[in-house]
């Protein structure tokens, strides 16, 4: 009996879908898995001058669905302006990742920048899948690349 009405909506319909979302002040959207990687990734942004928009941790039995109503809510926060996706793949299989962002991108209608690092298990077919998708999305080799690469696009 959980009274969410001085909770942030976002954290509510997050948790709705089985995903870990925390608000943030930035302009950099979010989505990795993992707890660890998702701290590793808003250090490394930081790094790099930008500022993280949010937490998304998608965990590591997520689903298409969950990528879409992850970017669903990424997307409705007027901050963004730019997503980064980062993916180890472990338990994670990074075709379920691509197939769910290239879904997502056309049933929203992506219209900003956005990077994606995919490592794992399938990750080179899921690579696959971003560049024959035809969508304007940047692929990064290490989160290094992906945080230059993210906070590049909000000045280009």
């Amino acid at each position: 009996m959980e009274d969410t009405a001085e909770s942030d909506p976002r954290e509510v319909e997050a948790a709705r879908y089985d995903l870990n979302y925390i608000g943030m002040t930035g302009d950099i959207g979010c989505l990795v898995n993992g707890a660890g990687l998702a701290m590793a990734t808003m250090d490394i942004i930081k790094l790099h001058n930008g500022q993280p928009a949010n937490f998304l941790d998608v965990g590591g039995g997520v689903n298409e669905k969950q990528v879409l109503n992850a970017f669903r809510i990424i997307t409705n926060d007027p901050q963004v302006k730019a997503i980064l996706v980062n993916i180890f793949g472990g338990i994670v299989d990074c075709t379920t990742i691509a197939n769910g962002i290239v879904g997502a991108c056309r049933e929203i209608q992506l219209r900003m920048p956005l990077v994606v690092r995919l490592e794992g298990t399938n990750s080179v077919k899921a690579r696959q899948i971003l560049d024959e998708s035809g969508l304007p999305i940047q692929a990064a080799s290490d989160l290094a690349d992906a945080a230059n690469k993210v906070v590049a696009s909000l000045h280009s």
